[in-house]
Order: C-alpha cells, then sequence, then structure tokens
C-alpha cells in the first residue's frame, strides 16, 4: 500500500506535456502569459497568471468531469452540480472561446495571439488540497430578477408602486435558505451571493477581467430578452396601426408574424445577447482584440408562448430557453370560462391543471425541437391559487428555469411571497428528483400543429384576439376565407380532447422544415380548417336587450353556478362578472371589450342564481355593430346570444 501511494504520488509530480506562451502584441487589457500541461489522469492546467484552471476529462473522451477555478484573491472553487456531481461549467459563451487554441508553436487565447517560450519555464501543477466545493443547480434556476424588495410588502391592486430597498445581506442568505439559486446582485451584494453558492447576475465592473468569464457562478450583465413578440406589438405594429387605416385593414396573422421576426432578428443582434460584449470592450482594463461572441445562457422572457418554437430555432445556442411570462390578469377562473364562451371549450372553472398544459406545452415542444430548456415565472396578478401548481406542474413536465417578477404595482410577486413558492418548489423538487430531463423534454405523444402567426392573445388570451390585437379579433376572416374563431376553436378541440383522453401533448406552430420525430401522432390544424363551435346543452340561460349606450342581460343558471371574473379589483377582491360583453364592427377589423369600470361589474341578484347584468357602451362612431354576449357555468357549459346595434341614421 505504501509502495502504491509513492507511485500515485509520483505520477502527480512528474511534469507531463507543458508549455508556456506569451502574447505576440502585449496589452494591458489581456493576458500577458499562460502556461498549459497536462497532469496524470487527464488533468489539465492552466495559469493565466491571476488565475489558474484545473479540468479533468473523462476516462474515454473529451467530456470534462471535474472544473476547478483557483481566484486572484487565491481561493479555489469547484463547480459541481448539486444533483448529479457533475462538472459545472461557465455559460456565458462556449467553452472553445475560453480554452486556448493551440496550433504548433502558436497558439489563439481570447482574441489574442500568443508564442510559444521554451519549455522549461512551465510545469504541471497538482489539483490544490483547499478546494471549496460549489454545489449548483443548472437544472433549477429559481429566483427574483431584482437586487431589491419591497419595504411595504402589502399586495397592491389600486395601480400603486411599491417603495422598493436594496437586498441586504440577511436578505441574501435568507433566499439562499429558502432555496433560491439565481439572483441579481450589484456592487458588494456580489460577494454575498457568490459566497452564498448562488449564481448571481449584474454589472461586471468590480469583477476581474478575464476571470469573470470562467466563474460558473455568474451568469453575465444580463440574462434575458425581454418580451420580442410584445415589444413588435408595441413598438412597431401598434404606432403603424394608430396612422393607417388601411394597415388596419390588411393586418392578418402572416404579417403580424413577418413584423416579429424582423424585431426579434434586431434584438439578437442588438439587444442583450450582445451586451456582455459591448460592455467588456467599454472597460478601460480590457482589451478583446479578435474575441467576438454573443452571450448564450440568456432565456427568451415572453408572454406569447406560441413564439417558442420559432425564437429557440433561429440559433443553436441564443437564446438557450423559453420562460413563460403571464400577461396581465391571468387564472383558471378567468381564462378558462374565456375559452368557453370564445372557443367553445368546455373546462371546468377550477381545473387548474388545463391552463399551464396549454402554456406548457408550446415551451416544452419548443424545447423538444431545439434541445433547449424552458421554464415558467409567477407575476403578482396571476391569481394565487394557480401559482404553486404552475410551478410543481412546471418542474414535473422538465421545466429548468422559474422566476419572479418583483416590482411595478400588481405584476409585482412581494418577496416573502417568493420565499414562499421557492420554499414549495424546492420541497417537491426534494421528494421527486429528476435525473433524467431529456425523458420529460421528450414525453409528448402528441404534436398539435396551429398555422404560424396565430397565438393565444397576449393579455386578452381568454378572449383570443391575436397578438393582443383587437384589429386581429376572433371574427375576422382569415386569407383562406375562414374566420379566426373557427381555426382557433378546432385547435382547442384537439387540446380538449388530448387532455380527457389522457394524452400528453405539445404544441407547436407549423413551421417549414419541422422534424417532428418522435410523436406517436401529429395532429395539424390549418388556416382553411372549420369548427363549428358547439352547442352547449343545458347552459346557463341568457336573454339580451340593448340601446345605443348600455346592453342589459338576464342570466338563470341550469346545471350549475354561470361564474367569470375579470381580475381582481382596486381592493383585492375578484368579483363574479357574470356576462363577457364584446362589440365588434362597424368594420371587420373593429373591435371593443366592455369591461366594468376597476372590475366591479354592475350586477343584481334578482333571486337565488338569477342575476342582471349591465354594461355600458361607450360613444360609438355611425355604423352597423354586432354585440356578443357569453356567459358560462362552473363546469363549462357556455350559452352565446349576439345583437346587431345600429349608431346613427335610422336606427
Amino acid at each position: 500500500m505504501e509502495r502504491l501511494r509513492f507511485v500515485l504520488l509520483a505520477l502527480c509530480l512528474v511534469p507531463m506535456h507543458a508549455a508556456s506562451y506569451e502574447a505576440e502584441k502585449p496589452s494591458a487589457g489581456a493576458v500577458a502569459r499562460f502556461v498549459l500541461a497536462e497532469g496524470p489522469m487527464k488533468w489539465e492546467y492552466l495559469d493565466a497568471g491571476q488565475f489558474q484552471i484545473w479540468l479533468q476529462h473523462e476516462g474515454g473522451g473529451n467530456k470534462i468531469v471535474r472544473y476547478i477555478l483557483r481566484s486572484r484573491n487565491g481561493i479555489a472553487r469547484e463547480y459541481r452540480h448539486a444533483i448529479t456531481g457533475e462538472a459545472v461549467l461557465p455559460s456565458m459563451i462556449a467553452w472553445q472561446q475560453l480554452w486556448p487554441a493551440v496550433a504548433g508553436e502558436r497558439a489563439q487565447y481570447l482574441g489574442h495571439q500568443y508564442l510559444r517560450k521554451p519549455a522549461a519555464a512551465s510545469k504541471w501543477v497538482p489539483v490544490p488540497a483547499d478546494v471549496r466545493v460549489v454545489n449548483l443547480r443548472p437544472d433549477l434556476w429559481l429566483g427574483p430578477p431584482s437586487n431589491t424588495r419591497q419595504k411595504d410588502e402589502t399586495r397592491r391592486y389600486d395601480g400603486s408602486d411599491y417603495e422598493l430597498i436594496p437586498l441586504t445581506q440577511s436578505d441574501y442568505r435568507e433566499m439562499a435558505t429558502a432555496g433560491i439559486t439565481c439572483v441579481k446582485a450589484v456592487g458588494g451584494q456580489q460577494a454575498w451571493a457568490e459566497e452564498l453558492g448562488l449564481y448571481f447576475w449584474g454589472p461586471h465592473e468590480r469583477l476581474p477581467y478575464p476571470e469573470l468569464l470562467y466563474r460558473s457562478q455568474y451568469l453575465g450583465p444580463t440574462l434575458f430578452l425581454d418580451e420580442p413578440a410584445v415589444g413588435t406589438r408595441d413598438h412597431d405594429l401598434r404606432p403603424r396601426l394608430a396612422k393607417d387605416p388601411q394597415y388596419r385593414k390588411q393586418l392578418n396573422p402572416q404579417e403580424a408574424l413577418r413584423a416579429y421576426q424582423e424585431h426579434y432578428a434586431k434584438t439578437i443582434t442588438d439587444g442583450p445577447p450582445q451586451v456582455l460584449l459591448r460592455t467588456l470592450a467599454a472597460r478601460k482594463d480590457v482589451d478583446l482584440g479578435a474575441l467576438r461572441f454573443a452571450q448564450q445562457n440568456l432565456y427568451n422572457w415572453e408572454t406569447m408562448p406560441s413564439t417558442a418554437a420559432w425564437a429557440l430555432s433561429q440559433d443553436p445556442h441564443v437564446p438557450s430557453a423559453m420562460v413563460f411570462e403571464p400577461p396581465g390578469r391571468m387564472g383558471t377562473r378567468r381564462t378558462l370560462p374565456e375559452w368557453n364562451m370564445t372557443l367553445g371549450t368546455q373546462f371546468r372553472a377550477d381545473d387548474m391543471r388545463v391552463l399551464p398544459a396549454v402554456v406548457f406545452g408550446f415551451l416544452r415542444g419548443a424545447a423538444r425541437l431545439t434541445g433547449k430548456q424552458w421554464g415558467v415565472s409567477i407575476y403578482g396578478a396571476v391569481e394565487r391559487a394557480d401559482t404553486f401548481l404552475w410551478m410543481t406542474q412546471a418542474y414535473d413536465m422538465g421545466a429548468t428555469r422559474f422566476f419572479f417578477w418583483d416590482n411595478y404595482q400588481l405584476a409585482c410577486v412581494p418577496f416573502g411571497e417568493v420565499l414562499a413558492l421557492s420554499r414549495h418548489l424546492q420541497a417537491h423538487a426534494r421528494q421527486h428528483p429528476r435525473l433524467d430531463l431529456d425523458h420529460l423534454r421528450n414525453a409528448a405523444k402528441r404534436a398539435i400543429l396551429l398555422p404560424p402567426g396565430y397565438d393565444l392573445g397576449h393579455v386578452q388570451m381568454g378572449r383570443g384576439n391575436l397578438w393582443g390585437l383587437g384589429e386581429l379579433n376572433l371574427e375576422r376572416v382569415n386569407r383562406k376565407g375562414v374566420k379566426h374563431r373557427e381555426v382557433m376553436a378546432r385547435f382547442f378541440a384537439e387540446i380538449e380532447n388530448s387532455l380527457r383522453a389522457g394524452v400528453s401533448f405539445d404544441l407547436l406552430w407549423d413551421l417549414p422544415g419541422l422534424k417532428l420525430n418522435g410523436y406517436r401522432e401529429v395532429v395539424r390544424v390549418a388556416e382553411d380548417a372549420t369548427a363549428p363551435l358547439p352547442h352547449h346543452q343545458n347552459g346557463p340561460a341568457l336573454s339580451v336587450t340593448v340601446s345605443t349606450n348600455k346592453a342589459i342581460a338576464r342570466v338563470s343558471e341550469t346545471r350549475a353556478p354561470f361564474y367569470y371574473t375579470l381580475g381582481a379589483d382596486p381592493a383585492g377582491v375578484l368579483h363574479n362578472a357574470g356576462v363577457l360583453w364584446e362589440l365588434f364592427g362597424p368594420n371587420e377589423e373593429d373591435y371593443l371589450f366592455l369591461q366594468a369600470r376597476d372590475n366591479r361589474p354592475l350586477m343584481k341578484w334578482l333571486s337565488h342564481g338569477e342575476a342582471e347584468v349591465e354594461v355600458n357602451i361607450p360613444s360609438l362612431k355611425p355604423g352597423n355593430y354586432r354585440l356578443r354576449a357569453a356567459v358560462a357555468d362552473v363546469e363549462g357549459r357556455s350559452t352565446v346570444v349576439w345583437r346587431n346595434l345600429r349608431i346613427g341614421g335610422n336606427q
């Protein structure tokens, strides 16, 4: 045994292949010289002067199984996956760009050229004995996007905003204890996050270059693309719609998609993926030389999940994931009744599995198609009863990104709720460990395809106006002569059939060249698909009278109570709105959602199960309109009544 120890020790001390390299054109902002050495048992060593790296390859291949970084402060950290024990490499840019590329007597490293020097100046240095193991969760990024918290965490439903204060060291400790794994940190906060073993992101000006590129915990100056589909709608489509009446008539799903693709391309070439490169180039202590890259570990934080497959397929690396951002006041008790009333589905109003199944179907399908990741975020406007289930359902389906919005009025999830949701998810993860994320990503048996450009409707998700635009309302006729409502009704009929049959499904745009390998069944919904809305037997009784300035509905339950909510009012109360009111016309591109002020419907209960609901009609330009009133009961049965309304002329 002693002899074996002596042999192993000798192996660790024997120099293997080693070389020293010096910069061909020295620069104060680049590594002046470095040493590359090979050690025993497939170890490699890089000494860049102010930091050193040890990495070990798998016995029979090139996979890196151990990764150790000694920082300029002398601390050596080994980054490991907390569950599998595998090495966790830096994720901002490709590893191939971080490791010297040697060709004969020359080497290229971080954008600069180097020349080999005599081997006597280089040697193998054994792995440090004082390594700190940092256990990370690349499979579970979980946290808020800000380095602040609310001074007063009382929920705000009245449109007022929170006063925010910086997170303290104690706050970061509490977050780590709650299971949060990924945080924003600025200045001195970064040292706290690093010491706690958290992933962190934020400005890098205080971090040493190029060492910061090798810290597996540091994720970059930014972490996400911010709603490129919504940016398309708000900054490209809406301004043009506001000044060009003809464009309002011409707009169709294909034109919206074209505008999105153009906007997205600019986001990639000029937006968040370039921030790391630009901010490094702006530092006086950094010389990037010929080094060029896009930050790879970003996720696309998006409210329109139907765009996921297209967005993730544009580049093999950027972005690395798609995360759903809930738009506006959404939740089971609002969105499901709206789907029932607008598309003819029959989902129970309290079936909390349906809404995430639809949204996550787009995300998981895109991840499967591209080999990337997906996730979900929680916003303050989401019905609170849904939030805990969304987290665990996404986890069970293979999601790896979980975030919270923690500022701005009703969108904010207060700090205490962030901690509670994080504890909930981590407790679930401990009880249900996942060892095969690829299997979960490929679990769906059926792919349901939607024509490109069609979507769920953003903040109008339940009502379904494509891209959240009234000009693309469900009554508009597409280029095949079919109403948007019929196409989307067919699509949702396939979703409902899958749910009732217990068949797992992914949802995707029917993009050119889709490789749908592994699905047992592919269902294509085309633009010429017609699907008359089903007539639900025994839906609530509904009668409507209308005048130029108001409409009154009389609703009576039949088999089950009717229920539909618009979301919380300024006091945080969710009222039963009873009726969904929509006004179409006078032209097909004109649409108006008639919503009660402050989400407080004008409802008067006449008796048990019977109510009168009133809605005000605003001043309208002359023309012929159609008023659509719909109601649904809690078991999903709906009733729809149309009324004609003429403004101006002989009424």
